[in-house]
């Protein structure tokens, strides 16, 4: 009987047998969100076309989205449909800050990104980043090109403190946080980006 055991064991080894299948997203949605904090957001930005369901049906709301992923969504938010490729040449010739396309994106990288897509413009904030300076304990990291975006993007609610007197500018955004921050961004720029008044482009 043990010999037995012990051949079945390497039989299943060998061949995956016993082994769970991967899950597969049968009816067009998520199958490893359910009673994450994001849970919601992911759903409403699927909703909202901003990503769409793979074929294992994960959408892996833990892991760092990578810039590629971002800018996807942006490309997406803003009504033109399209994959990664043509998302990246679209920012490429708008002349948004570079990075490589498959490395995780920052918090600084990602307020930087959708700062330059509203049209740069500034609001109450600029008055207030003595405070900012002042108020968080790391903002000696922040680089002095990334400041003014970073700002904006905590002062309008897109990104919050991961802790107390922290904003963390190299903290990396985790998908579900993308599908948040692009959820906040929609509803409180959508409308007013100048981005969103330019016809759209033919980008190959």
């Amino acid at each position: 009987m043990r010999k037995f055991l012990i051949v079945f064991c390497l039989f299943a080894i060998l061949t995956g047998c016993g082994a769970e299948p991967e899950p597969e997203s049968a009816d067009g949605t998520f199958t490893d969100i359910a009673g994450h904090p994001m849970e919601d957001r992911i759903l409403e930005g699927l909703q909202r076309g901003f990503y769409g369901v793979p074929p294992d049906g994960r959408f892996r709301p833990g892991e760092p989205a990578t810039r590629g992923e971002f800018l996807t969504a942006l490309w997406n938010l803003s009504g033109r449909p399209g994959d990664a490729k043509t998302a990246l040449a679209w920012a490429a010739d708008a002349g948004y800050p570079d990075a490589a396309p498959d490395e995780p994106i920052t918090r600084q990288e990602a307020m930087s990104i959708l700062y330059a897509h509203n049209g740069s413009v500034s609001g109450v904030e600029a008055m207030l980043t003595g405070i900012y300076d002042s108020g968080f304990r790391d903002s000696g990291q922040i680089p002095p090109e990334g400041k003014t975006a970073l700002y904006w993007g905590f002062y309008n609610v897109l990104i919050r403190e991961p802790e107390p007197d922290m904003i963390d500018p190299s903290g990396t955004v985790s998908r579900g946080d993308m599908a948040d921050i692009m959820i906040r961004y929609a509803d409180t720029f959508r409308g007013e980006s100048p981005e969103n008044s330019i016809e759209e482009e033919s980008v190959q």
